[in-house]
């Protein structure tokens, strides 16, 4: 870790002291990791105050749109469960503005997907074009523009991950049997307890960021895990032993704990790091992973052959409607080209090396 990011920590450590203002440089150093917003208003920085302002703005009508989302789905009916961001803004930080995120995530059961869709469209949304299929993906995206052109996105999942080695570690089913409300956001508003949260929050940074060390991410850990109590810290334990994701989740816990604080040290140090022999996730750590890795280690999380040859089939020869919708074409006889263009296009990026952010 750089030194002005250890400073941008060390003022965000909950015995860090009043500060009257804050170098430029550990503010844009804050930006970049998202924590900005949240280091302004705990130092209450005079200079910060407009984008606080108009942060809170953005939240109050952003808030607005989700509670009629999650109104809609209630109709259905389907109880979501928000994740990540969504969920952790208006549960764990003092004002969810604080908390920033470029969409909404939610999980569903993987049986509503089309009604859910259906609805969403009937809102204004727009289904964005992306590979499809049971194997290859368990997420699919919506985004709508609102009269003042402010865009909304939404993210559904049906797992929890692309990734095949994290996909179930957690299902919807589990989710939704220890969910807890968010009263905030309307009665049809749910998100985790805290110890699926905390599991969640481990397994994205490293499944879909290459273990970045982003802060923002390491505070969401940090604020979650500093709450818990011994049974929680034992519940979490033992959920992430079941899932073969101690390893991902004890490293994510020791970087929050160097970053911020107030983690027990002991409950860190029993998570010991595994070798990806016992724990394929582990593989995920130190990121840097090639597609084509990413793609390797699906095909072994994936159990019988016939299993792989369609996932190998989803990634090589997605549906027609997505490739139509890609290159903004009706004609049948030109599939089979599109085919070939897509696949020569993008073989170089499996094979090149992932750059963290």
């Amino acid at each position: 870790m750089t030194d002005v990011r250890r400073r941008v920590c060390a003022y965000l450590r909950d015995d860090a002291p009043p500060a009257g203002c804050v170098p430029a440089e550990v503010m844009a150093a804050a930006r970049l990791d998202g924590v900005h917003l949240l280091l302004a208003d705990r130092l209450r920085l005079p200079v910060m105050t407009d984008e606080l302002r108009a942060a809170a703005a953005v939240e109050a009508v952003r808030e607005h749109e989700l509670r009629a989302v999650l109104a809609q789905m209630a109709d259905v009916p389907v109880r979501p469960i928000l994740l990540k961001g969504a969920s952790l803004a208006h549960t764990c930080y003092r004002r969810p503005e604080l908390r920033p995120r470029a969409d909404v995530d939610m999980m569903i059961p993987w049986s509503s997907r089309e009604e859910v869709a259906r609805g969403l469209v009937a809102l204004g949304y727009r289904r964005l074009a992306e590979v499809d299929g049971d194997l290859a993906t368990g997420q699919c995206h919506f985004q709508k523009h609102d009269r003042n052109g402010l865009l909304h996105a939404l993210d559904l999942h049906w797992r929890v991950s692309n990734v095949r080695a994290f996909a179930d570690v957690l299902t919807f089913e589990e989710l939704a049997r220890d969910a807890m409300p968010v009263p905030t956001l309307g009665a049809n508003a749910w998100c985790p307890s805290s110890v699926h949260a905390l599991l969640i929050a481990c397994v994205h940074r490293v499944a879909h960021h290459g273990d970045t060390p982003h802060l923002l991410w390491l505070f969401d850990a940090h604020l979650l895990a500093k709450a818990f109590d011994p049974r929680q810290r034992a519940a979490f334990s033992e959920l992430a032993s079941a899932r073969r994701v101690r390893a991902v989740c004890g490293k994510t816990l020791r970087l929050a704990q160097a970053a911020f604080g107030g983690i027990d040290v002991d409950w860190i140090a029993s998570l010991a790091e595994v070798s990806d022999a016992v724990e394929p996730s582990a593989a995920f750590l130190g990121g840097e992973l090639r597609q084509v890795d990413i793609l390797r280690s699906d095909l072994a999380a994936t159990p019988t052959w016939p299993a792989r040859l369609q996932l190998l089939r989803e990634h090589l020869f997605p549906s027609s409607a997505f490739m139509y919708a890609r290159y903004g074409t009706r004609l049948k006889l030109a599939l089979p080209f599109l085919y070939l263009h897509r696949t020569v296009r993008g073989l170089p990026k499996w094979f090149r090396q992932a750059r963290r952010p």
